[in-house]
């Protein structure tokens, strides 16, 4: 695997799982999202692929 086909394959799986997060997140209620941003490792990794958050 060349490096532009491994930097590519990266960058597809980041994407692919920043949007399965971000439907995650977007399908719970106002409650439910301030919970869960209140677990720090919860937060750090939305934060990491770019999750919109915006109950805090």
């Amino acid at each position: 695997m060349t490096k532009e086909k491994l930097a590519s394959a990266v960058d597809a799986a980041k994407t692919e799982t920043r949007d399965a997060l971000q439907t995650m997140y977007d399908a719970m209620n106002n409650g439910q999202q301030k919970q869960i941003v209140k677990n720090e490792a919860v937060k750090a990794l939305l934060n990491r692929y770019g999750v919109q958050c915006d109950a805090q």
